[in-house]
């Protein structure tokens, strides 16, 4: 058994929830039956189009994600710089 996170962006609403299942389709499937029951409930969107309609998962790993986009902030620097300004070695 593995865990899905799905997520739906639909009509200017966001759908998001996490499905133990055997495989993709059977996690997708029980998504649906949850969406039916209200159990998974919409959050208003308002960075994609209400046009158009947006499904996406993944399998996760020990029931996590890899990337954790909560944590960046702006301006994070990453490695090392390769050329500094303004300090002098006096």
């Amino acid at each position: 058994m593995s865990s899905y996170r799905i997520q739906i962006r639909s009509e200017g609403k966001h759908y998001d929830g996490i499905i133990d299942a055997q495989d993709d389709v059977s996690a997708l499937r029980q998504f649906g039956k949850k969406l039916t029951n209200g159990e998974i409930e919409a959050k208003d969107e308002v960075l994609y189009s209400p046009q158009r309609i947006f499904i996406t998962y993944e399998e996760l790993k020990n029931g996590t994600t890899k990337a954790s986009i909560g944590e960046a902030s702006v301006g994070v620097q990453v490695g090392e710089s390769s050329v500094t300004t303004g300090q002098s070695n006096d």
